[in-house]
Order: C-alpha cells, then structure tokens, then sequence
C-alpha cells in the first residue's frame, strides 16, 4: 500500500512539472499583408506650417527601412524623422516657402516589422500658405489593348530631375491635381513582371517634359521601346506602271527613294509616290528591264528609329498593260446627301490616275448647269476635288466620272460612272 502511494505521489508531481513547463504553439502561418497608410495629421492638403507631420499606418514599422524610403518636395534638408511602432512623425526644421505645396513621397522600401514592403508607393500633399494650383490631365492610349487596366506608375520630376511624386494610375485618362506651377518632366511604365523597375523592350512606356498652369493638357501613350530599322519587305508590280511597296513597319518619312537596273546603268523615272503607314503606292515610267532594285534612306518610324537605308530587288513586268481602271468607292455614296455647300467629293481607283488623266464633270442635276471645280489634290489611288463656288441648297448635283478618264498606260474607264447627291445646309 505504501509503494502504491509513493507511485501516485510520483505521477502527480511529474504531470504538475509537465503543466507548469508548458510553451506557448510555435510556427503559424507567416504574415504577409502589406502596410498601408491610414490617416495623416494634418490631413492631405492641410497646413503644415507647425512644421510637424504625423503618418499613420495600419501596422507597426520597420526603423530600419527608413533610409532612401522617404522623399521631400521642395527639399527640406533640416528634419528629423522618429517612428514608434506605427507613427511616423517628421518634424520640420526650416522655414517653409511660402504658399507652396509639400509633398512627401513614400517609397516601397519603407517595411514594416515582418519585412513587408508599404502596400505602393504614393506622395502625400500638403501645403504652406495658399499655394496657386495648377493642374495636369490627359488621355492614356495603349499599344496594346491587353495592357489597358494594368496599373501605370507615374513618377514626376522637377525640371533639374529631383522627385517630385509618384503615382499609381488606371484606366483611361489621368488627372494630377495640386501642382506647384512650374516645368516637369513625367515618366510613367507599366511594371508587367513585377520586379519594381522598368525593363526596356518588355514594358510600355511613356516620358514627357510639360510645364503646369492652371489647366494644363498631356495625354499619355503607353507604347513598347523600339529599336529596330524599318526595311522593305515586298515590291509587287500592281501594273506596267504601277508598284505597291510593303514595309517591315509604318514609317513617317524617308529623304530619298530610287530604281535603278540591278546593274546600275539605267534609273526607272518615278512619277509619283504616296505614303500611308507601311505602304508606298508608285507610278513610275514603263520599265525595260526585267530586274530592278529599290532604295530607300533615312527611313524614320513611328517611334523616332531612322534606318540610315534599305534596298530590294525585284523583277518587273515590260508587257503591255491592258487592263482599265475601275471606280472602287466615292464619298459621297450614290444617292447620299452632303451637309455642305462646298463639299469635298472623294473618289478612288483601283490604280493610280493623275490630274491630267481624269476626265470629271460636275453638273446641277435638273438643269445640266455645270459647276466648275477643282482637283484638289491626288494622293496614290485616292483623287478629291472641290467646287468652287457654293452648290445649290437643296437641288440635286450630279458628278460624272466620263469614260475618257484612263491610267498611264491609257487604258479607260469601261463607261460613264455618276454619283448623285443632294446638298443640305440648314445655315
């Protein structure tokens, strides 16, 4: 009996040894949601001419993840940053400009004490005085429709590239309101992979200088760096004296353009030429050769590249042309009506036809009164015209493309083509 109480005695102790030593779980699930700013004292836009500014934030804060995590404009040199778990409190020791705004700019560097880096960079704005506030606005275009949505991040600088602010913006259109009025320079990116850094080639992106009044306008276009040379791709010989161009891309301007025989002795004349993107439209005199090569120099793209130069051969077609252009489509339509009285009328060819090789009348429909007018210009296969003096209100007219109109190689038009329209003007 004895050795039985002796054992519970035992028993006893150890379990209340066991309880008295008992640890608190470790592990758990890590945290990893991210710090953001709560409120600010003063708040957004308030006075801070107490030269004191609190931040608050939703967790406690890193002391270490101070440095390069906090920005000042105008500069404030004289200051004095202290954090106690989640305040950030800046004290200011210099005089203010006057009438200015602030902004303090807080990086993704600044983390809090599990190493969770601030939800986004943002600027928060206050001011001194009664600042004078100017304002930037614009539209954002995409290069590619897959990136609308993604967020932009905005950085502005100042004209000697000292931070500003910085922005996360979305959508559409932008607004940065609250600016001093001065010269700037925006730069803005789409960050696609994540890294917090813009990646040449792989990322849109924008940069522009502007300078801020009371209403300022920039629209912004999110395009991809570009480093390649537009080249000629394609020659197609569309008729005897027709050729259609194809580039590698859309250029806006070259400085020279020339054909000559492969072997260099003979220039094919060029009679004219058009530009639209990636296509060239050229109506040159009747080749007597069977091979030709094309070149072209400084050919400037879209994006400002230039390629110092390109050339192609090509084999070209010396037989007779025999077949007639056509009317492919006419502004206005068959039996549309204009709202003006001096309408510019559009007609355009399956070929290229020049001024002198179009045969056009235009007439008052119910008293065959013609109306004198104009070819205002010829721009590749597209012909416009104008009158000269106000149409009829009201009174039908009538343009007759006649037969005899015809291409360089003096094919026709296979009959007389009209285009009936009415004009209306309620002035």
């Amino acid at each position: 009996m004895r050795y039985i109480q002796i054992g519970l005695i035992l028993m006893i102790s150890l379990l209340l040894v066991a309880c008295g030593s008992k640890r608190g779980p470790t592990g758990g699930e890590q945290d990893l949601d991210k710090p953001s700013v709560l409120t600010t004292a003063p708040a957004e836009l308030g006075d801070i001419s107490s030269g004191i500014i609190e931040i608050d934030f939703s967790k406690p804060m890193d002391r270490a993840s101070l440095p390069n995590a906090i920005y000042f404009y105008p500069p404030i040199t004289e200051r004095m940053i202290t954090l106690t778990r989640q305040t950030l409190r800046i004290e200011i020791g210099e005089a203010l400009l006057p009438d200015t705004f602030y902004y303090v700019t807080l990086s993704t560097r600044l983390k809090d004490t599990r190493g969770n880096a601030l939800d986004k960079a943002q600027t928060l704005v206050f001011s001194s005085g009664e600042p004078r506030r100017a304002q930037l606005s614009g539209l954002i275009s995409y290069e590619l429709n897959e990136d609308m949505g993604k967020p932009i991040n905005l950085s502005l600088f100042s004209a000697d590239s000292v931070l500003v602010m910085m922005k996360e913006i979305t959508g559409s259109s932008f607004e940065l309101a609250n600016l001093n009025p001065a010269a700037y320079q925006l730069r803005a990116y789409i960050d696609k992979n994540l890294n917090g850094r813009y990646d040449q080639t792989a990322e849109p992106f924008f940069e522009s200088g502007f300078t801020a009044q009371e209403r300022t306008t920039l629209d912004l276009a999110m395009a991809y760096s570009d480093t390649t040379w537009a080249q000629l791709r394609q020659i197609r010989q569309h008729s005897k004296h027709e050729l259609e161009v194809t580039l590698s891309e859309p250029i806006r301007s070259y400085t020279h353009l020339s054909i000559r025989t492969v072997d260099g002795d003979k220039p094919l004349e060029i009679l004219h030429q058009h530009l639209t993107g990636d296509k060239l439209l050229l109506l040159t005199a009747a080749p007597d050769s069977a091979r030709y090569i094309m070149q072209m120099t400084n050919l400037e793209d879209l994006k400002g590249n230039i390629s110092p130069g390109t050339s192609l051969q090509f084999n070209a077609q010396t037989g007779a042309d025999e077949t007639a252009p056509r009317l492919v489509a006419s502004n206005p339509r068959n039996g549309a009506t204009v709202n003006s009285l001096r309408p510019e009328l559009e007609l355009q060819f399956s070929e290229i036809i020049t001024t002198p090789n179009l045969s056009l009348k235009l007439i008052e429909t119910d008293s065959k009164r013609e109306v004198p007018f104009i070819v205002r210009e010829v721009q590749g296969r597209t012909a416009r015209l104008l009158p000269t003096q106000d149409l009829a209100n009201y009174r039908s007219h009538t343009l007759i493309i006649q037969k005899a109109t015809r291409d360089y190689s003096g094919n026709t038009l296979d009959t007389d083509i009209e285009i009936l329209f009415l004009p209306i003007s309620r002035r």
